[in-house]
């Protein structure tokens, strides 16, 4: 899947070889984007090489060659979730948020909760941060979870299964204690596999 960018590269290229019979140097490429710099306007280019949607000619000058048509597909956006408890769990209600990712989390099995609290804030998780969690109902080691709790609150947490009866909910604050519960009574939502600030 090409980037928006990618994607306007792709286009102009197309259009500048139907205008031109041959194909654009790298300052127009970048002119044609509204950038002003070859560097990266030669990123785009090498991206859509090795997604094989252009082909350099070797020793040409002007050599690129567009060698498949492809359809431009929307980045995926994730779907905030609503809010998840980074110190004493929270009564999970779902929100509206989009947050536009483009495709640097592509994986549709991933969502995205907004923390609040502190009690992860050792593993660089701070309150007002985004995670992004990958979908699975196992216990992890040395992975952060979301958890959801008697089926109404959720939090995040490090989980240690204890024995075949108890889990263990550990904070990244040595100013909170870990908490146990019956296995019983959680349920893992998924993992945390990247995480935003915004400032």
């Amino acid at each position: 899947m090409l980037t928006e960018k990618e994607n306007q590269v792709y286009n102009f290229i197309i259009k500048y070889q139907e205008k031109h019979g041959k194909s654009p140097l790298l300052r127009e490429v970048a002119k044609g984007i509204g950038i002003s710099s070859k560097g990266v306007a030669h990123r785009y280019i090498k991206s859509l090489e090795s997604n094989k949607v252009i082909k350099k000619k070797t020793y040409k000058h002007r050599g690129l060659l567009e060698i498949n048509k492809i359809e431009y597909v929307k980045p995926i956006k994730i779907k905030g979730f609503g809010k998840i408890a980074a110190g004493g769990p929270i009564e999970a209600v779902p929100d509206k948020d989009i947050l536009e990712l483009d495709h640097i989390f592509s994986n549709e099995k991933c969502y995205a909760l907004k923390v609040q609290g502190d009690s992860m804030i050792e593993a660089g998780i701070n309150n007002g941060d985004w995670v992004i969690v990958e979908k699975q109902n196992k216990i992890l080691k040395s992975k952060i979870a979301v958890i959801l709790i008697d089926n109404q609150d959720v939090t995040l947490k490090y989980i240690k299964q204890l024995n075949k009866n108890y889990v263990e909910l550990i904070p990244a604050n040595k100013k909170l204690s870990s908490t146990k519960y019956d296995v019983g009574r959680i349920s893992i939502q998924g993992i945390v596999i990247g995480q935003i600030r915004v400032y």
